[in-house]
Order: structure tokens, then sequence, then C-alpha cells
């Protein structure tokens, strides 16, 4: 079966989709042996105004964080009251969003597939993936209005808050960048996009993207289980939160 999220068909035997993380139907969700031989995790809510540093260990099968959640995210209005949550699959730490809405968004190691519908958060920036129909020709087989079609099959649209929808990018096959200061899709006002930020390549009917060693990085909306690791960074409304891996004397010094 193909994985929900890329819709890549993954090997026979497969518990996560080797494209995109994605968990897989039938993949063993909840750790059922009260937490014995894992490793040891804890969320840490990352600061950029140098203040104290939240940190929770994930001490049971299960945590949740959002505004009234176990680890509280108080103050964000793109916070959910329970947003986002973490679990166990075997001994293997998984995420998922329980929230909707403005969703959470797990940052790009690698490249990553975007299907259509697939989102995307770089610097301030929300982008939301889409295919782009076919023109239609007119009679004789003619184009009736505008210019000739140049053929793109994918666009990125901007959303700006409350969903309401900004400029669209299309993408040409191959690939293109994403920046503030060149590219093909540029956001010269927003100081949290890098000069060269992302790439987006178009194959056939794939979108991939990948980052290009950005400072505040590239994230892409879950749209489903997930698993994470030590070191992963997931955005949850306006918050950063970094998974941690190690001992509680490692990670609280």
């Amino acid at each position: 079966m193909p994985c929900p999220t890329c819709a890549h068909v993954p090997p026979s035997g497969a518990t996560t989709c080797p494209h995109c993380g994605t968990l897989l139907k039938g993949s063993t969700l909840i750790m059922s042996n009260g937490g014995k031989g894992r490793p040891w995790y804890a969320l840490r809510v990352v600061r950029t105004d140098g203040g104290r540093e939240a940190v929770l260990e994930i001490s049971g099968d299960a945590l949740t964080c959002g505004r009234e959640a176990d680890l509280k995210l108080p103050d964000d209005p793109f916070v959910a009251s329970v947003q986002a949550r973490f679990f166990f699959s075997g001994d293997k730490l998984a995420v998922e969003d329980v929230g909707g809405d403005n969703g959470v968004f797990l940052r790009v190691r690698d490249e990553r597939d975007i299907p259509p519908g697939g989102e995307l958060r770089v610097g301030r920036q929300r982008l939301i993936a889409e295919s782009i129909p076919p023109r239609i020709p007119g009679p004789g087989g003619l184009e009736q209005w505008g210019s000739p079609d140049p053929g793109y099959r994918f666009r990125m649209v901007q959303l700006l808050e409350g969903g309401i929808r900004a400029s669209a990018f299309p993408l040409r096959d191959g690939t293109n960048l994403v920046g503030r200061e060149a590219g093909d899709i540029t956001f010269r006002g927003d100081g949290f996009v890098s000069g060269r930020h992302a790439s987006l390549h178009v194959a056939g009917n794939r979108i991939t993207v990948r980052d290009l060693g950005s400072s505040n990085g590239t994230f892409v909306r879950l749209a489903g289980p997930v698993l994470v690791d030590g070191g992963d960074q997931l955005l949850v409304g306006r918050q950063l939160l970094r998974v941690e891996r190690g001992t509680e004397d490692t990670i609280r010094r």
C-alpha cells in the first residue's frame, strides 16, 4: 500500500515510509512494557532571548503539549489546548498533530517529499503546495485567453494569518530556489529567511524539499504520526521544541 502522506510505495514489511517518515498502517503505536529498556527522552522549549528553557521528561507512554497540556505553551494564540502528542512506538519516539488548524511542523534534516496539500514553514512564511490543472484548449485546439500555457504542474501558495491566500509561485521542472535575497521564490522583508534558504525540486509528479543550510531551518507540516529522535526540532505555533535524548543529568546540565 502507498504511504498516505507522500504516496510512495515502501518496501514490503516497512513500518515507516523511507521518503517522509510517516508511520504506516499496522505499525505498533504505543509501547506496552511500561518503558523498560527504552531510551530517555525529554522535550525542551527553545528560547532565543536567553531566558531559562523549560525541559520536561517523557516519563510515561505519552506526553501532550499545548496551552492546557502536559507541556504547557501558554499565551500563544496559534496553539490549541492540546496540539501535539508524543508517544512511544516500540523503543522509538513518535509525534502526531492532534490539534489541527495551525498544525505541527518538523524541521527538515534530509530531502523530504511534499505532496499536494502539504505545507512548509520557511522563516515567518507558511506555504502550501498545490497542483495546477492543465489548461483546456479552446475551439480548434487554440488557447482562448491569456498567454500560452508554460506547462507548470505545481505552485506554492503563501498563507497569511487566518489561512488567507496571498501570493502564488509556480514551480518549474527541476530546482526552484527559495530565499530572501535571490531565488525563484523570495521574501525580502522576512529577516528569518536566509539568503539561500531551501530548494524545491519538481520531477514528474513529485515535489521534494531540501534545506540549504539556513539559519532557522525549513519545516514540513505533519500529515500523520512520524518518528523523531534526539536533535529533531518542531514548530508548534510560535514555539520551537527540541527533542532531547540521553540521560537526565546530561540534558539538564
